[in-house]
């Protein structure tokens, strides 16, 4: 607990609220802190319990988490990789829990750690997104290249347990964090629990995961030599000198997901124009009063209402009463049109849902397409289909709180920003494609985007949230060079550089490779960017529309181009950007760079390959992809 004079209840100093620091660096410094000023002589089991030093990860990415006891405390190591902040946040969270558990927790991004120093740990937790086809997280992979290498040690004296986070909408659900298990226990690892499989709605099972952890770990002695179980110390009362609250107390509860404040839009404008076969917007959200603070780099989540028109086609399919009353968790009982329109996700066809249908209808079509042997014709089928023509295809009858107890809940969508706040204080913008399309010749469309696009006015509260993602930020230091490559709504975070640089009065160059079909009707801040190329300060600005010529060209193109500037920028130390598409443009970009550090260094494709990953570790590469 804080107190007015900036201490702990037990006397040591703590942070201010207003610090400006991420909740792992605030970790960290409150842990020296700690330290230094409540640390008393050890002896004994004490001494092995000390959490305030760090060995292997850098001091900005290890957060040993404040001593605040004496007692002997068993240690725990909670590796994390996330590619959206989601396993970051509950990493964080399950540290925070631990600790007022009154384990010694030391809480670590992957790639800042050592695969020879797990080796010599007894517990560690694991908490990991899934990115694109089962691969690791961007500051996941370079680990579990290590992990996987032939050398790599064994691991028979570590207890384990992973936490995988995915969306079961899509293939390989959770398969970073499936295959990091089995790694694991290949080199000899046992676990403590199966992997926990998250979906998109996962806080619940979090919560729950954490607290199985906690009454396992209690299971266990904290001498590094034992490995029998014993109850745990019942003299260990923590007092955090940062306490889970204490960690938002400076920020308004919108800082959160599940807690958005309401803000409403100050202009949306068309960005693509006429003869686009894209619609692409950029809207500007009103923080005056919402007190939301944010970074360049970050992104804004958006809580969506569904469209009012498919929710009345959905009931109406199902000859369910609008006014029918269901329970709705803690909204208890509420008209089921406004538990479609609010709560649940209406258009996505989830595995779950589809086994229901099949079960209800008995249909022999979708029995066959459900058949384990026949998942390429499954994903082929789905392809462009929602619930609704999957409902009108196979007729059922359910109730309507059948309905909803077999759907998920709504999610809201995340967007890079594209401001900066030093720019904007009280604004926050993104880029937005908004979806629209046709399947079996009915037409059908994405739900934020076109909730943005079509529903949402300037009278509209519309629930936002900040998500940190403080793995993607303009350089730390003001002279450093910038490469951004950013296609499409790719260029989002780009502009928000761009003016975070501007306003700082940084003195780096800076140089955008942008990318979309046409010239004439795809040039998103057009004028905006070649302002700042007048003015000098975007040194470069190359373009790839393909479809402007007969062979296509792309981003990739034209960093092969003019591979030879790259690798001069590269050389004088700039830092590498890619935002946009994850499963083809940015391995295409990523392959590109590579070869132009192969060609204009000099290097072989394995010293090139180890030169990206340093990039990486140095944070002088990164990536906001999706």
């Amino acid at each position: 607990m804080r107190t007015e004079a900036g201490r702990s209840a037990s006397g040591i100093p703590v942070l201010p609220p207003t610090a400006p620091f991420e909740v792992p660096t605030r970790f960290f410094v409150e842990g020296l802190l700690a330290g230094m000023f409540s640390r008393a002589p050890l002896s004994g089991a004490e001494a092995y319990a000390g959490t305030n030093t760090l060995s292997g990860p850098s001091a900005s990415d290890a957060a040993p988490l404040p001593e605040s006891t004496a007692a002997a405390k068993l240690p725990v190591t909670i590796l994390w990789a996330s590619q959206t902040g989601n396993a970051e946040g509950a990493a964080i969270d399950c540290a925070r829990k631990l600790q007022h558990a009154g384990y010694d927790v030391r809480l670590v991004n992957m790639n800042q750690y050592s695969v020879s120093d797990l080796a010599k740990n007894r517990f560690a937790l694991f908490v990991a997104s899934t990115f694109g086809a089962g691969d690791p997280p961007d500051n996941g992979e370079s680990f579990f290249q290590s992990l996987q290498a032939e050398n790599a040690p064994q691991l028979q004296n570590l207890r384990y347990a992973v936490l995988a986070f995915g969306d079961s909408n899509y293939d390989l659900f959770c398969g970073f964090g499936r295959n990091l298990d089995t790694r694991l226990t290949e080199l000899g690892a046992q676990r403590l629990l199966d992997c926990a499989h998250c979906d998109t709605d996962f806080q619940e099972q979090v919560d729950a995961w954490t607290n199985d952890i906690s009454e396992l770990l209690s299971g266990f002695t904290g001498s590094p030599k034992s490995g029998v179980p014993a109850k745990a110390s019942s003299n260990s009362s923590p007092q955090l000198a940062l306490s889970a609250t204490d960690a938002s107390s400076s920020e308004p509860r919108g800082y959160h997901r599940n807690h958005p404040v309401p803000s409403r839009l100050l202009f949306k404008q068309h960005l693509s124009k006429a003869g686009s076969e894209k619609e692409t917007r950029h809207y500007a959200f009103d923080l005056t009063s919402a007190g939301v603070r944010f970074e360049a780099g970050d992104a804004l989540g958006v809580w969506p209402a569904n469209c009012p028109d498919l929710v009345r086609e959905l009931l109406h399919t199902l000859g369910i009463d609008p006014s029918a009353p269901v329970l709705v968790n803690e909204q208890g009982e509420i008209p089921v049109t406004e538990a479609l329109l609010h709560h649940f996700e209406i258009a996505r066809v989830t595995p779950d849902m589809l086994r229901f249908i099949r079960d209800r209808s008995q249909d022999a079509r979708l029995s066959k397409l459900l058949d384990n042997e026949n998942p390429a014709e499954l994903k082929q089928w789905l392809w462009g289909r929602q619930l609704i023509d999957v409902l009108q295809e196979f007729k059922v009858s359910l109730s309507a709180q059948e309905l909803v107890e077999q759907l998920r809940p709504l999610q809201p969508r995340l967007y890079s920003i594209s401001s900066s706040p030093k720019a904007n204080p009280d604004e926050v913008h993104i880029t937005v494609s908004t979806v629209r399309y046709e399947s079996n010749g009915r037409a059908r469309k994405g739900v934020c985007s076109t909730f943005l696009a079509d529903l949402a006015t300037e009278d509209t509260d519309i629930p936002i949230f900040i998500q940190k993602n403080a793995h993607f930020r303009p350089p730390a230091n003001p002279d450093a060079p910038m490469i951004m490559v950013g296609p499409g709504t790719g260029i989002a975070p780009f502009r928000g550089f761009l003016q975070e640089r501007k306003a700082s009065g940084a003195k780096g160059r800076n140089w955008l490779i942008f990318g979309e079909q046409r010239e004439e009707s795809d040039f998103y801040f057009r004028e905006e960017l070649e302002d700042l190329q007048k003015e000098g300060f975007l040194h470069r600005l190359d373009t790839a529309f393909s479809r402007d010529q007969a062979d296509k060209v792309y981003v990739q193109h034209r960093i092969l181009e003019h591979g030879a500037e790259l690798w001069a920028w590269l050389q004088e130390g700039a830092h590498f950007y890619v935002c946009g598409d994850a499963q083809q443009m940015a391995k295409a970009v990523e392959a590109a760079l590579r070869m132009v550090i192969q060609q204009h260094g000099g290097m072989t494709a394995d010293e090139a390959n180890h030169y990206v990953k340093e990039m990486s570790l140095s944070k002088r590469y990164a990536r906001d992809v999706y």
